[in-house]
């Protein structure tokens, strides 16, 4: 692949910079911009997406954060997220071959869903929810990440629910996006899914991310966080909304 998809870079450098200011959103950004705009494939375009969030996650859990996450809760996560993930990416695979306008819409409704579980604020629980919900939520973060890398939305709404602090959410959270991201990357290239592409974005994406966040750390808006947060979703939504009806017509 010898071209510069400049296009793409564009929303690498849109989707880190809102996430470096909000906490997240990268994965939402490319991925609906990839499939609305059909600038890659989409199985590309979440293997790049899973490569950059790595390299955010490993950044972000630098300096010691990475002792506060919650073992114990990430154990039973990841006992319901692996298989599922095995599965999104086989899921994945075959859609895109056969079914490109069913795995459209289901992106389309992803994006949705997760604008809305992003805009809800969650209300703390007086105790820790149980293992089992940990672990349904595993296996639906699970899907999402192999199919679109996009894992974050469900185990975030659960995460700011508990009881403790935002250090604790914060590395628990880095620690899942760290671990799932690495997950796919290990079951596409297992499954002899890397191709050249892949490995080219992710090369010239990894400028743009420390690009954005650069920008965004040193030259960050006028504006408060959570309305830049809520404009975000708005468009996320409307994006999905757009793909959702694409796929259908």
């Amino acid at each position: 692949m010898n071209e510069i998809p400049f296009v793409l870079l564009a929303f690498f450098i849109l989707g880190s910079y809102v996430q470096t200011i909000t906490g997240f959103a990268f994965g939402l950004v490319v991925m609906s911009a990839a499939a609305l705009f059909s600038l890659v494939p989409l199985d590309v375009a979440a293997f790049v997406v899973s490569v950059l969030s790595l390299i955010n996650s490993v950044t972000g859990l630098a300096g010691g954060l990475w002792r506060e996450a919650k073992v114990k809760v990430l154990l039973v996560f990841f006992l319901g997220s692996i298989p599922a993930t095995v599965f999104g990416v086989y899921l994945l695979s075959s859609l895109e071959s056969g079914a490109l306008h069913w795995l459209q819409l289901f992106l389309g409704i992803t994006i949705m869903l997760a604008c809305g579980m992003s805009l809800i604020k969650p209300k703390k629980n007086p105790t820790e929810s149980k293992p089992w919900a940990f672990f349904l939520c595993g296996g639906f973060a699970g899907v999402l990440g192999g199919l679109f890398s996009t894992a974050g939305p469900p185990i975030s709404y659960l995460m700011y629910r508990q009881p403790v602090s935002l250090n604790v959410i914060r590395a628990s959270l880095l620690s899942v996006f760290f671990i799932s991201c690495l997950t796919r990357i290990g079951i596409t290239s297992v499954a002899g899914q890397v191709t050249m592409e892949m490995i080219w974005l992710s090369v010239i994406g990894i400028p743009c991310v420390f690009l954005a966040t650069l920008l965004a750390k040193r030259y960050p808006p006028n504006v408060p966080p959570e309305t830049i947060k809520r404009a975000a979703m708005v468009l996320l939504f409307l994006s999905g909304i757009s793909l959702s009806l694409k796929a259908v017509f």
